[in-house]
């Protein structure tokens, strides 16, 4: 019992570390750097509680330190082969975090782990090296995948893995995972919301129309869903609808208690949205009610983790500044501004990380990922609820003309385009979304709703 207490101790003081950047950001998904950076933090200040508790002396205490501060440079400077992730987290992704990484973690522990092994003093565990982390996670999920192949019928495993692979950011396996769940359990409002959420999750923030429908059939079996509500808002935004999210987030916001832990969202984004149409934000949230506040930080150890993450950001910070002053030296270095651009997406500085990604993609104009990366860098740059700004509009065009079956580049010129009001350039390029949908799938038939939509914008339909 007291191992468990712990463990739930644990992971909510670590959901706090992960979750309130997220807060402050516009959508995107977190990167593989900004993960590692939260992890060796929230070390550190372990580390420094084992210190104030008697666990550790002087001499341990400041070589345990050294070794993860070691680790934590690598992580935010020395990896350059990394994958680039791509940069679009915010409050609609904290939701999901909140719920992936307890259930995921906690679940795959009582899964494969061993809850009653007795626990190891400090000085004997051993340590392994930050890059074969990632490796034993995979092989944890790969093992309980091969486990759900002669358990197809385990609604719970599949569940289990969904959510792993989310945590991975795995998105179209963790899709995939969910379906099975979601075949298993047709109609469950839980698992369609959360395999909409997941969709979006994919497709970078957006809410694409196979999302939707995962979350207007979620409201559909319980009216009441929180989270396919809100996404159902942040939908309308995207489309060009910002009464209509209004409206949605507006309800939403006067059925919630003071403790639901999504409210303090949900009123930011009707403050944004009220104050773009002219209506006086103060005055509607007067009306709404007020998020409970945070409970006070009970131990000393809280001061002293402040103190290590203003350090490690202070150390992190100055890196970046030193990778930036030699990329003017060396404006060639694709890799190296790949490098730049992540490090600054990890400290939030969203509009340095798409001036990053615009000099990698000069230096790789035919390189769909980069283009991509670009596309949503300067995507995140942009204030919260903004239409697709005509820079990301002509990268979708480069990217289209490179690779012409991508569903999120289509989806995302068609979207931008019709903010435009040039509605019929809009449905061709919604058309061929369409077209690639396989047939009487509820993603092709929610494709056709969103170009009825348009047919009747235009007064053809």
């Amino acid at each position: 019992m007291v191992l468990f207490l712990s463990l739930g101790l644990m992971t909510i003081a670590i959901l706090a570390i992960l979750v309130a950047p997220l807060l402050r950001r516009p959508p995107s998904r977190a990167p593989r750097a900004a993960y590692d950076l939260e992890v060796y933090r929230d070390q550190l200040a372990e580390v420094d509680r084992d210190r104030a508790r008697g666990g550790l002396n002087d001499e341990e205490h400041a070589a345990s330190r050294r070794e993860i501060e070691r680790r934590l440079l690598a992580a935010a400077g020395d990896d350059a082969n990394a994958a680039p992730a791509t940069a679009r987290p915010g409050p609609a992704m904290a939701v999901a975090i909140a719920f992936l990484v307890p259930l995921a973690a906690g679940g795959l522990y009582l899964w494969l782990g061993a809850p009653g092994t007795e626990t190891q003093p400090f000085a004997s565990r051993e340590r392994p090296a930050p890059a074969t982390q990632p490796a034993q996670i995979e092989a944890m999920v790969a093992k309980l995948a091969r486990r759900l192949e002669t358990r197809p019928d385990d609604l719970k495993g599949w569940v289990m893995l969904s959510r792993s692979y989310g945590v991975l950011g795995r998105y179209d396996d963790a899709v995939a995972a969910l379906r099975r769940a979601l075949a298993l359990k047709p109609g469950d409002a839980g698992l369609t919301a959360s395999l909409g959420e997941l969709r979006v999750m994919a497709a970078d923030g957006m809410v694409t129309p196979a999302a939707r429908a995962n979350f207007e059939a979620a409201v559909a079996a319980e009216p009441s869903h929180p989270a396919a509500r809100f996404y159902l808002g942040l939908a309308r935004v995207q489309a060009g609808e910002p009464k209509a999210a209004l409206d949605i987030w507006l309800a939403l916001a006067r059925d919630a208690t003071p403790d639901a832990a999504w409210l303090g969202t949900v009123r930011d984004h009707i403050a944004a949205v009220a104050a773009k149409l002219g209506e006086d934000p103060d005055k509607l949230l007067a009306a709404l009610p007020v998020p409970a506040p945070a409970p006070a930080a009970a131990s000393p150890a809280a001061g002293q983790k402040d103190n290590a993450t203003l350090q490690d950001d202070a150390t992190i910070r100055s890196m970046v500044e030193r990778l930036a002053q030699r990329l003017q030296k060396q404006p060639d270095d694709l890799d190296g501004w790949l490098k730049l651009a992540r490090s600054y997406r990890v400290l939030g500085q969203l509009a340095k990380a798409r001036d990053a990604m615009a000099r990698a993609a000069a230096l790789a104009p035919s390189d769909t990922a980069i283009l991509g990366d670009f596309a949503t860098a300067i995507m995140a740059a942009e204030p919260k609820g903004s239409p697709v700004p005509d820079s990301a509009l002509s990268v979708y065009r480069a990217l289209d003309a490179l690779e012409t079956d991508n569903p999120t580049t289509l989806w995302n010129l068609g979207l931008a385009e019709a903010q435009r009001g040039n509605l019929e350039t809009a449905r061709d390029y919604w058309r061929r979304l369409r077209d690639l949908l396989p047939k009487n799938s509820k993603e092709r038939t929610a494709m056709d709703r969103a170009l009825d939509r348009l047919a009747a914008e235009a007064g053809d339909g």
